[in-house]
């Protein structure tokens, strides 16, 4: 590329010449086509997906959960209910924190992994950071979690991984 006023070759990412001082119009860069993408980018609009699907599972599931539990333990000794008053309701009775302290939690995962789905779609500059502090936080999580980790950190740990993250990140969302 050459400036158009005095000559002078400029690289394609100068905004000005170095000679005259001009400023430089962009050069308007095609879409890579599929096959010359980057390992990054061919995945992480999976893994926005994923991670999306993940905390809509993470809540439905514990919904699920306390519905059913509520419905086992709800009637617990009913049929040897007499004299065991303080057996009513058998796990929860004595820890009635408990399940609203498991609500805030997993839906404190649920809005995480939320998040980092919708910025790793949006290419925010900051999701690689936030996608793989969610991946260590989740991989203790059996199978799904631990899956999704793994294939999280296998795109967006490696050091490469990175620069080519920062190649296709929308600048204007930081």
């Amino acid at each position: 590329m050459f400036c158009s006023l005095c000559g002078q070759p400029i690289d394609a990412y100068q905004p000005f010449c170095p000679r005259c001082g001009r400023q430089v119009t962009p050069i308007a860069t095609a879409t890579l086509p599929p096959w010359m993408w980057t390992r990054v980018h061919r995945h992480v609009h999976t893994l926005g997906i994923l991670w999306i699907a993940y905390a809509g599972l993470t809540m439905m599931s514990w919904l699920v959960a306390v519905g059913v539990l509520s419905g086992i333990f709800h009637d617990w000794a009913f049929p040897f209910s007499h004299g065991f008053d303080g057996f009513y309701g058998f796990p929860f009775n004595h820890l009635p924190w408990l399940v609203p302290m498991i609500t805030v939690v997993l839906a404190g995962r649920a809005v995480l992994c939320l998040v980092t789905g919708i910025a790793l779609l949006r290419r925010a500059p900051w999701a690689r950071v936030l996608a793989i502090v969610a991946a260590f936080l989740t991989l203790v999580r059996p199978l799904l979690g631990t899956s999704l980790a793994i294939y999280t950190l296998w795109v967006l740990l490696p050091g490469a991984s990175g620069q080519e993250y920062d190649q296709i990140a929308t600048p204007s969302l930081q």
